[in-house]
């Protein structure tokens, strides 16, 4: 999965086959596919401009596979993967151009948390990033249970060097069950924090009540 957000395409989703919807062929057949001689371009048949020729309809569709492949390749078509069954290269989050995608899975623990996790930021213009990410997923209207999830977490430069780690924190945000969020050190890491906190606490599209009620 590395550098595929690097994968450059030009216009593969605009690609239209001109081969179809041609209409019916005007004026007198040709034996050969000889363009140039008999001077017919892209333009208006009477200007006598010559131009690139029609691809045969087979050609056309082909080239559209290619482009369908290729956007695949970039990962492009990649869905989210729920936390709870991603494997390392998954991807977690795509928002916009930025992608989360897991490096080492999260461990379970007390109370009701995610910890030591690995996860590489990459897009949207900014350099890639290793990051630590603990979560603790609070229990809605539930006695002495707090109204919000803790999400934490600190740049890494190896997961090497995140195993075991224990050390001060670089940032922590507190998301509301009423839908406020609050920065309580650091620095915000950005919006994909939002979607990667839904996530790992398996909230919005990430419920698994939702996901049962749709499979």
């Amino acid at each position: 999965m590395h550098g595929k957000e690097h994968c450059a395409l030009t216009n593969p989703v605009g690609f239209q086959d001109p081969g179809l919807n041609a209409g019916p062929a005007r004026g007198p057949q040709l034996d050969k596919l000889d363009y140039h001689s008999a001077g017919i371009g892209m333009g208006s048949q009477g200007s006598g401009q010559r131009g690139l020729p029609r691809l045969p309809i087979g050609m056309g569709r082909c080239l559209g596979l290619v482009g369908l492949l290729a956007l695949t390749g970039c990962g492009l078509f990649t869905r989210e993967q729920p936390q709870s069954s991603a494997k390392p290269g998954d991807l977690l989050v795509q928002l916009g151009k930025q992608r989360v995608v897991l490096v080492e899975p999260f461990r379970g623990g007390e109370p009701n948390g995610l910890f030591d996790g690995v996860v590489k930021i990459s897009g949207g213009g900014q350099p890639e990033q290793l990051l630590e990410i603990n979560a603790i997923c609070s229990i809605p209207d539930e006695p002495k249970w707090p109204n919000y999830d803790n999400l934490y977490g600190t740049p890494v430069r190896s997961v090497a060097a995140a195993e075991g780690r224990k050390g001060d924190t670089s940032w922590q945000v507190l998301f509301y069950f009423d839908g406020r969020k609050e920065l309580k050190m650091g620095k915000d890491p950005g919006a994909w924090l939002g979607r990667l906190h839904e996530n790992l606490c398996r909230q919005g599209d990430f419920d698994d009540r939702k996901i049962a009620k749709k499979s």
